[in-house]
């Protein structure tokens, strides 16, 4: 199976107040995924953001967020951006500016897309590595639900207009 929907980057970016934004970039490629409708379209992709600041005032130096986003319906040769915002003043409380780990997780039905070189930080130097951090964050980000946020649920005069992003499948995440 080919990649069906792939990560081109993700970055991040201060913004106004010290809010941080996380941009992560996706492409779409022929949807050959078995019982497909179409070639040409993928339905229910899913985005799911972990960070891993270093703290050494929290268990284990790496204070985690995670959040996801779920796109209805892309089409092939779209490209869109998912972003994710923390807001300033958790920024300021804990005197960070970019994380230190990342990783970008998609999956396409419920169904996961192998990590790309691109979708994660460098600093992770293998296969293992990223599974403990995923494992890691998934525990860890529980004390931080809702301060990554996505767009959608980010004020307005922050995230501005938005563009690129796809259509969301709205819930509470």
């Amino acid at each position: 199976m080919g990649q069906v929907v792939g990560v081109n980057k993700v970055k991040f970016k201060s913004l106004q107040d010290d809010w941080l934004m996380s941009e992560v970039e996706i492409a779409t490629g022929r949807n050959t995924l078995s019982g497909a409708v179409s070639e040409r379209f993928i339905e229910n992709v899913r985005v799911r953001l972990y960070l891993g600041f270093k703290n050494a005032d929290v268990d284990g130096g790496i204070d985690y967020y995670s959040s996801s986003v779920t796109a209805l319906i892309l089409e092939r040769g779209d490209k869109n951006t998912i972003r994710f915002f923390i807001p300033g003043k958790e920024m300021k409380m804990n005197r960070y500016s970019k994380p230190e780990y990342y990783y970008a997780e998609i999956t396409v039905n419920g169904s996961p897309i192998k990590p790309q070189s691109r979708a994660l930080s460098s600093k992770f130097q293998s296969e293992d590595s990223l599974k403990n951090f995923i494992k890691k964050a998934k525990v860890g980000s529980s004390k931080n639900l809702g301060v990554l946020m996505p767009s959608y649920l980010t004020p307005l005069s922050i995230v501005g207009s938005d563009p690129d992003a796809p259509v969301y499948f709205r819930n509470n995440n």
